[in-house]
């Protein structure tokens, strides 16, 4: 009986969404009705460009062991769908010394360590093929460097014999893999180092010797590399006990190189404790750590597999979307687990059958959307996000209470003609293979075409934990899916199919503000923002390889920038010493800090045409900001090959 009431349940949402879109279609229909207990209005204003954008961050998470032996035609099985999901990062750690995927590097003995590549090249050309990049944990200490005498049966977990030789092998993999063309999104010096015993067994003094010689080698080996560390999987406690100071302290007095600091996490109530402490502990150093990122890098809301699984996942992974995106410190989230070797866990991939879970479809969703972000009310416990961008756009609605709610989601402004709508859904009877079994699909509840975009609105009812997403495109148009990272003919690792982006760079002048920036790698176009901040500095950063002939760069602003403002696109052709061969500066405005001498008119809504020196060989590093340009102000800058 309440199969069959569900059935009708899901047979009138669809004739109810049918017909709004029909009304709707009319000439000066109107489908939006006041509050009432049992309607809520929720309003999108795709006119007002507001917040932080919708940066693609939400990445992903796999351990070593499920790459390794049989697990490969699995791997390979779940590559499309890996490619569909349009990730920028799977994090794995190598679990060097105990079975896992890097477990052929570093064999032999601290005098003369040897190296077997071949199962990480194949692991690593499949993410590629996925799209993403990898970002590496190098962890556990190899076969050749484990002292046997602290610990023989799991002498992988202890700090290595020789600090030396663990340079030396951490020096050795970035190496290889930079002078292959093989970008890495990050490189991490070991995993929760705090976790009891169950990942290192040494002292907190010997894995600041580790991060030191580890980070040293990585940078030796790739002077672009995005290196950082601390790993950490009850962040309050090492902040409480003076570890995370003592690191950065260390840091600090060594010298070394601290892309960001990461930290994990499964409790719901917790993330957001851990990034205020990340926030904090690197504020308290001023200026030294303001490049420094957070890398949320293993997480997720729930370890109960019936809530990753099912529809229950929805509000709280979306919730936490929504916070990474109010808190810009975060540059990386990674979900766990994308997939595991084991029938069991939490995971978006049934690992052995290659089903897709609800938690894979949020992700799916929110990274289609287009990055823009736009005016959206909340109401009655319904949430959501806006975006568009050129000929599409994408709204986000989720019920977070524990009822249904029925709703009118009214799309105001949309600037086009004409307009093909397609409704997704996961809620208890859609897009939820972990509960229902069946299809595995992103179900479509409703789709209309040549819908005029007047007072056009969708009304239905959204269960508890429902989430619907709404994708709209100009009649007509297809969307690209251009992979993030894809390998070219010669092998180099290309992203948006323009360039390889060697580093991407970040500034965080007061991390109690949402100025931000950004380096999208699939549209290959950056943003710098003054988010809630009227004042202050913001900036962002790239390191191009492989350039094209000439690139074209389309600066825009999202509103008019205040009074005084400073805007600026600086270009400069590196060579391979990282000597500054030729700089071009484009700027509008001038301050102490930026006074713009000998730099030429920043084109808002132009072009700006960048071609490398002749016979250039080198790299090319872009920085972009602005200044005091006033709340909500975003620069955007599109490139593309000329």
């Amino acid at each position: 009986m309440r199969r069959m009431l569900r059935w009708i349940s899901v047979t009138l949402l669809m004739c109810m969404l049918t017909t709004c879109l029909t009304a709707c279609a009319a000439d000066d229909a109107i489908c939006w009705m006041e509050d009432t207990p049992e309607k809520t209005t929720v309003r999108v204003d795709f006119a007002d460009y507001t917040g932080v954008p919708l940066l693609k961050r939400q990445n992903v998470f796999s351990p070593s062991h499920s790459f390794v032996g049989n697990y490969m035609s699995e791997v390979v099985r779940d590559t499309p769908a890996l490619a569909a999901l349009q990730a920028e990062s799977q994090r794995v750690d190598l679990f060097m010394g105990n079975g896992g995927v890097g477990s052929t590097l570093g064999k032999g003995n601290s005098e003369e360590l040897t190296y077997y590549w071949m199962q990480l090249d194949m692991t690593f050309k499949q993410f590629y093929r996925g799209g993403v990049m990898p970002y590496v944990v190098y962890f556990a200490t190899p076969d050749g460097l484990q002292d046997k005498d602290r610990g023989f049966a799991a002498a992988w977990k202890y700090p290595p014999s020789s600090y030396e030789g663990w340079q030396e092998v951490c020096r050795e993999i970035a190496a290889r893999y930079a002078d292959k063309g093989w970008t890495f999104a990050a490189h991490e010096i070991w995993n929760e180092p705090d976790w009891g015993d169950a990942f290192y067994d040494g002292t907190w003094e010997e894995y600041l010797k580790i991060y030191e010689y580890g980070a040293t080698g990585v940078r030796e080996g790739n002077p672009y590399a995005t290196v950082g560390g601390m790993s950490l999987a009850e962040f309050d406690k090492y902040y409480s006990n003076g570890n995370v100071r003592m690191f950065l302290d260390y840091v600090q007095e060594k010298a070394l190189p601290l892309d960001f600091i990461s930290y994990h996490c499964y409790v719901t109530k917790n993330y957001p404790v851990y990034t205020s402490l990340a926030n904090s502990s690197l504020a308290a150093y001023g200026d030294t750590f303001a490049t420094t990122a957070l890398h949320l890098n293993e997480f997720h809301v729930s370890l109960n597999e019936s809530v990753t699984a099912t529809e229950k996942c929805v509000g709280p992974m979306m919730d936490a979307i929504l916070y990474t995106l109010e808190n810009p410190q975060i540059t990386s989230v990674n979900w766990a687990c994308y997939r595991v070797s084991s029938e069991s866990g939490i995971q978006m991939i049934n690992s052995r059958n290659g089903m897709r879970f609800a938690s894979y479809h949020v992700l799916y969703f929110y990274n289609r959307m287009p990055v823009d972000r736009v005016a959206m009310t909340e109401n009655n416990g319904l949430k959501g996000v806006a975006s568009i961008d050129g000929q599409q756009a994408g709204v986000i609605l989720y019920n977070r209470t524990y009822k249904a709610r029925d709703y009118v989601l009214a799309l105001d402004n949309l600037p086009y003609e004409s307009v093909d709508v397609t409704v997704y859904c996961i809620d208890e009877d859609h897009s939820n293979y972990g509960r229902n079994g069946g299809s595995d699909e992103a179900a479509v509840i409703m789709s209309a075409t040549g819908v005029s975009p007047e007072n056009l609105c969708i009304q239905g009812s959204l269960l508890s934990n429902g989430m619907i997403y709404v994708e709209i495109v100009e009649s007509g148009y297809v969307p690209e899916e251009t992979q993030v990272s894809a390998i070219d003919s010669s092998e180099q690792v290309l992203q948006g199919g323009i360039a390889t982006v060697l580093r991407r760079e970040y500034y965080f002048e007061d991390r109690s503000t949402t100025m931000f920036s950004e380096f999208d790698l699939r549209s290959f176009t950056a943003w710098a923002g003054m988010g809630n901040a009227a004042q202050g500095n913001t900036r962002g950063a790239v390191v191009l390889d492989n350039l094209p002939g000439q690139l074209v760069a389309r600066p825009t602003l999202t509103r008019e920038a205040a009074a005084g403002a400073v805007i600026w696109l600086t270009a400069e052709y590196l060579d391979e010493a990282g000597n500054v061969v030729d700089a071009l500066r484009y700027q509008r405005g001038t301050s102490e800090a930026l006074p713009g001498a000998d730099a030429m008119d920043l084109p808002l809504d132009g072009e700006i045409t960048l071609t490398p020196p002749e016979g250039f060989t080198g790299v090319l590093k872009l920085t972009w900001g602005m200044e005091n340009a006033g709340q909500d102000t975003t620069l955007k800058i599109t490139f593309d090959k000329e």
